[in-house]
């Protein structure tokens, strides 16, 4: 199955993002909304923070029926640790486009990102609304895309079809997301659409099946926003029969592709980030072992730094394995960086280490380790650390 990276057209839905100016950049894209022809099954993840934000709790609620018709998104501004005028600001903001398009309010799901302890102006987000309302269309994904980057370099969009049931059903998505990146969830703002006939129940089965291969299974910088915030809706317009288990399956994995190929790509675009590092652990004896492990490898400053300056530096991998707090022998451990094989039955393989630097100048590679203690296996996608996430990140607010 081939995942483009690229929009496509979704039967059902509709898409736009204009500039409100909700950001303090003039004339950039900064609020974004999408339309169903009708209330549609809709599914939602969101930030385990203690932490959250008003939309999310909005949207939390607006949820528990899994039914939606319209979601708007702005960026600039979080909404989050704002207290009651930000819980009323996205009541209002939902609102708004209720208003705008004809549906309940309920029906209606917020989304922000951007600074957080920070109001926008609602003035201009109403204007903004009835604007992206106005320019509302089925091909409008990238500009809705557009609209909810903060630090993002470029709109992260995917999409496929795929034959279920009997007919072809199209799949598509976009994200945002390039710092505060470490789901346990969704991550950031991810929005999958696709016009697959599905019910609640199955929607949410996908959802969870899909998640800890994809959004869960990246990280940036090891932190978790305050906003995180992921939809799955199925308008249901490409006509099937129920689906049978086979077909369901089939349909899981398209739609767990594009959300995958998303995640990757918000590693990709990591702030400051040069490097896609893919973290793989095996021969573990659970899979939440293997899991530790990777992640530890995959957050530590000093491995990520390593990945910068493309250094192979055993040490720093090993010092990360052993303090995820997982029992293993470290005589059995076998690793391999950048497809090298730089370490096994307890020793430094120091004849290996020259080309596998030279591998880690290549944009993408991966560091395998084998604990040879059972047959469970976890992988993580992380990026490298460079001066450019310092600079952006020290000067974010000022």
């Amino acid at each position: 199955m081939e995942v483009r990276l690229e929009p496509a057209v979704v039967n059902g839905f509709r898409f736009a993002g204009v500039s409100a100016g909700l950001k303090t950049e003039a004339g950039r894209k900064d609020l974004g909304i999408i339309v169903a022809d009708t209330p549609i099954v809709a599914s939602g993840v969101f930030t385990t923070s203690r932490v959250k934000a008003a939309p999310v709790i909005v949207a939390q609620e607006h949820l528990r029926g899994g039914r939606l018709q319209a979601v708007a998104a702005n960026s600039g501004s979080a909404n989050c640790f704002t207290g009651k005028a930000g819980m009323r600001l996205a009541q209002q903001s939902c609102a708004a486009l209720a208003g705008s398009v004809g549906c309940p309010v309920e029906f209606v799901v917020p989304c922000s990102t951007g600074v957080i302890g920070h109001l926008y102006d609602l003035e201009k987000y109403r204007a903004g609304i009835a604007e992206a309302v106005t320019a509302l269309q089925p091909a409008g994904l990238a500009d809705f895309a557009s609209a909810i980057m903060t630090t993002d370099t470029h709109p992260k969009i995917a999409s496929t079809t795929t034959r279920v049931g009997g007919s072809r059903v199209t799949i598509a998505g976009c994200a945002k997301g390039a710092g505060m990146i470490e789901p346990r969830m969704a991550t950031m703002l991810a929005f999958v659409v696709t016009d697959a006939a599905l019910r609640p129940a199955q929607l949410r089965s996908i959802m969870k099946n899909i998640l800890p291969h994809s959004f869960n299974a990246i990280t940036v910088d090891g932190d978790m926003s305050t906003n995180d915030t992921l939809l799955l809706m199925a308008s249901g317009t490409a006509f099937s029969p129920p689906l049978a288990d086979g077909d369901l399956s089939k349909l899981e994995n398209a739609i767990g592709s594009v959300a995958g190929a998303l995640a990757r790509e918000l590693v990709r675009d990591g702030e400051g980030a040069s490097k896609l590092v893919t973290v793989e652990v095996r021969g573990a004896r659970s899979e939440s072992e293997a899991d530790r492990i990777a992640r530890a490898i995959a957050n530590s400053p000093l491995v990520k730094t390593a990945f910068f300056g493309c250094d192979p530096n055993f040490g720093r991998i090993a010092m990360a394995a052993g303090k995820a707090g997982v029992n293993f022998n470290p005589d059995l451990l076998e690793v391999k960086l950048a497809g090298i094989k730089i370490a096994a039955r307890g020793a430094l393989n120091v004849a290996a280490l020259a080309e596998a630097g030279a591998r880690m100048k290549e944009r993408e590679f991966s560091v395998n380790l084998d604990l040879k203690m059972g047959k469970a296996s976890a992988r993580v996608t992380t990026c490298d650390l460079s001066y450019d996430y310092v600079k952006i990140n020290a000067e974010y607010t000022t």
